[in-house]
């Protein structure tokens, strides 16, 4: 581990840019150069877009010194995950399937990046099609590797995007997640990841996994960047049937509000009754907890459903819809698909509509029991891994088999989560906890994560590349 990276964070590139103490060109050059130094062992980028980031550096640095200021996300280098509708650029989602596809239009969150003035670096890595679980060889393009250790699994399916913010390569990054495809390559790449509440950020042209809790958000080093990221992305998209008109709030402005006297509910059974965590993480989860109350919130545990009832329900309903959303691709063009997403889509083959139906059913009750809990308290917190990260070659062909999915509760429920790191295990690699809050207040979400943030201090190490 390294003290300084070198690359600054959103906040400190955003108020440096404003200020005329750093240059865009200056901060995307620096960008590229680590990732032509780096990227070729840690390959969170398929595709590389030197020069127009040149270009749009050039353009973004000319508009700020001629008054054009756009706010925080101006000349700010971001990748993107290869889910999202790129004009001019094939959209893949690492598959085969995808492999000559190519969009007539942008996703609504690639224009909102553009128009804040974001300087798009490339196409980042994914797990084909979003199916998330482990890393595999045999997509269109190689896994992504997790810089704190190249031999371990950077989780997914925004794995990517996990990397390359935690290798400096970019200063944020645009996620998906389905069942954990934001907040889980964020805990194993040691970043923070928001999964705002669904339909707070419009989801066209995001190629999804699931129709009925896919959801879009931002991957940065701290939250504040979460936050400013957020900012741009959230609001309401008429093309996007799950969005919400809903008013978005200034997440910024509150978030230095801090936590005293708010209510926090501490799901700890999930990853000590329910599923034995390794002792380092339930103390790095127990040590959060305890650092919240230090900070004038009040803790107490809670108890939900055993964690085994809410990973049932996603294990049904997540590969019922991806393979009602890939079926006709799966019955027509069958070699085009590696065997590990194709043998999880077929799963949901299987799945009959009293099933589905069933777990939808149960789903509603699993919400209610969050809702509830959030009734009389502000926050909820828990783990955001259960074990380790494993290794980059790990051959299980349905690791859920053997350890629940800790994320997917909150898809269920489709309240907003901010991953946040908590800790480190013994070797080095991090270690991620989830902040859940109300509907649509992914704001106290922030706030919280980020007054954690501060005084814990786990952020000041970084991978070390070299």
């Amino acid at each position: 581990m390294i003290v300084d990276r070198g690359i600054p964070t959103i906040a400190q590139a955003a108020r440096q840019i404003k200020a005329g103490l750093l240059s865009p060109v200056t901060l995307v050059e620096n960008c590229l150069n680590r990732i032509e130094k780096h990227d070729s062992v840690i390959n969170a980028f398929h595709t590389v877009f030197s020069e127009q980031a040149m270009i749009d550096a050039k353009q973004a640095e000319k508009e700020i010194e001629g008054g054009k200021y756009r706010g925080p996300l101006h000349g700010i280098p971001i990748g993107l995950k290869d889910v999202f509708y790129l004009k001019n650029h094939k959209t893949t989602a690492n598959s085969r399937v995808m492999a000559e596809f190519e969009a007539e239009e942008d996703a609504t969150v690639i224009t909102r990046l553009r128009e804040a003035g974001s300087i798009f670096m490339g196409q980042l890595n994914t797990y084909e099609f979003t199916f998330g679980g482990r890393p595999t060889f045999d997509a269109l393009y190689p896994p992504a590797r997790n810089p704190w250790n190249i031999d371990r699994s950077t989780g997914g399916s925004s794995s990517g995007s996990g990397a390359a913010v935690a290798a400096g390569f970019c200063l944020g990054a645009l996620g998906s997640d389905a069942g954990g495809s934001i907040r889980t390559p964020s805990a194993f790449c040691g970043i923070a990841g928001m999964k705002a509440t669904f339909g707070r950020v419009s989801a066209f042209g995001d190629l999804p996994l699931s129709f009925s809790f896919d959801c879009v958000g931002p991957m940065t080093w701290t939250s504040e960047d979460s936050a400013l990221m957020l900012q741009v992305l959230a609001g309401y998209d008429e093309r996007d049937p799950g969005s919400v008109d809903i008013p978005v709030a200034d997440y910024v402005s509150q978030l230095d509000k801090g936590v005293q006297g708010l209510k926090i509910g501490f799901i700890r059974h999930f990853f000590t009754t329910d599923f034995s965590a390794p002792p380092v993480i339930t103390q790095a989860i127990d040590e959060m907890s305890t650092t919240l109350e230090d900070m004038g919130a009040i803790v107490d545990e809670v108890q939900v459903s055993p964690l085994i009832d809410w990973h049932a329900v996603g294990r049904i309903i997540l590969p019922a819809e991806a393979y009602a959303i890939h079926e006709e691709n799966l019955q027509n063009r069958w070699e085009d698909f590696g065997p590990l997403a194709r043998n999880r889509m077929m799963l949901g083959s299987l799945v009959r509509a009293v099933d589905y139906i069933q777990a939808q059913r149960r789903r509603t009750e699993l919400l209610g029991e969050i809702e509830t809990t959030l009734r009389n308290h502000d926050i909820l917190i828990t783990t955001a891994m259960l074990t380790p990260q494993p290794p980059l070659d790990d051959k299980a062909p349905f690791p859920f088999l053997d350890v629940p999915m800790i994320a997917v509760p909150f898809n269920l429920t489709l309240h907003p989560v901010q991953t946040v790191r908590a800790g480190f295990f013994e070797d080095g690699m991090p270690i991620g906890a989830q902040i859940v809050g109300r509907h649509w207040d992914e704001a106290t979400v922030l706030r919280v994560a980020h007054a954690f943030e501060k005084k814990a201090g786990l952020l000041k190490q970084y991978p070390n590349l070299d």
